[in-house]
């Protein structure tokens, strides 16, 4: 416990969670519009992947940044072509991108880099750290200084809020996910809000698998994303599709993959450590499963009773 109640500790909390965070809002508003993206883990690899690669090619992380999370919208794209327009199952789908997007990053690291495993350049410019003016705060001064993109994260929250709860655009999503032929004969454009919510999910997905290559390193690694995106997906229905519930299962989750990495320098087992942030997601959904059943169970009760 002494090695988890350090402020280093709460640095690698803010620096693991801020991938997840970011992904979790961009899954929070596809669960809302009533299209689950099962695809966030491609999304966030192809994210990687094009921010390296386009880093290195303009030699400017932002627009690096950028090609990720066009890389994400792209993906969206094609998800939302093949289970709006086609009818495909989502599941399926989203599955298929991520097994497509794994297989095809391998093939342009050999293409392209001659390498099957990863690809790391030490002089590529990374996104920069911000500092907040918080330095005389105990504890939050010396967690200040951390890279944009988990600012960015954290911004992302407040801003999903306002999107979904306050404008005409999130009362219409939030519409069509409760129910969209109800949407459909009171004129809103069902089709269209769905392509724009999986196209935002699409960007911040990418914008996370850009974290996580250009925010603190300067490499890409086949399968580095590790889970993230099925992470962020469980954080987003742990929370309830709201933002603010959702970014604290996101933040348990980053605090599960800070301790595991904590602990793995203090000595505990390797194959501990390494089941650590699983074993937590396993729980949330075992939760939330429990939630849903029992929530059933009410409501057939309240239909017995009339």
């Amino acid at each position: 416990m002494n090695a988890l109640l350090t402020t280093a500790f709460l640095v690698a909390v803010l620096r693991a969670s801020g991938p997840i965070l970011m992904a979790t809002m961009g899954s929070v508003i596809t669960e809302r519009a009533g299209t689950p993206n099962i695809g966030v883990e491609g999304m966030m690899l192809a994210g990687a992947f094009t921010s390296v690669t386009v880093t290195i090619e303009a030699g400017n992380p932002w627009v690096g940044a950028g090609g990720g999370a066009l890389a994400g919208v792209v993906l969206a794209v094609v998800m939302a072509f093949v289970v709006i327009d086609l009818r495909a199952d989502a599941i399926v789908a989203g599955f298929a991108i991520n097994l497509f997007v794994a297989g095809f990053t391998v093939l342009l690291l050999s293409e392209i880099y001659d390498s099957k495993g990863s690809v790391s350049r030490p002089d590529m410019s990374t996104l920069p750290t911000i500092r907040l003016p918080v330095t005389d705060v105990p504890v939050l001064g010396a967690a200040a200084a951390q890279n944009v993109m988990v600012w960015v994260a954290f911004a992302a929250i407040p801003i999903t809020w306002v999107v979904l709860f306050r404008s005409r655009f999130g009362l219409r999503m939030r519409a069509v996910g409760d129910d969209a032929p109800s949407a459909l004969a009171a004129g809103v454009p069902v089709r269209r809000i769905q392509y724009q919510a999986l196209g935002l999910g699409g960007a911040l997905s990418g914008l996370a698998g850009a974290s996580l290559a250009i925010g603190y390193l300067s490499s890409f690694t086949r399968d580095m994303t590790a889970g993230r995106g099925f992470i962020a997906l469980a954080a987003a229905l742990f929370g309830g599709r709201h933002p603010g519930a959702a970014a604290a299962a996101a933040l348990l989750f980053g605090a599960a993959e800070a301790a595991g990495n904590r602990l793995q320098g203090e000595g505990v087992a390797s194959q501990f450590v390494l089941m650590l942030p699983y074993l937590v997601t396993a729980v949330a959904l075992a939760t939330i499963s429990i939630r849903r059943t029992r929530a059933r169970r009410r409501d057939l009760t309240t239909v017995v009773a009339r």
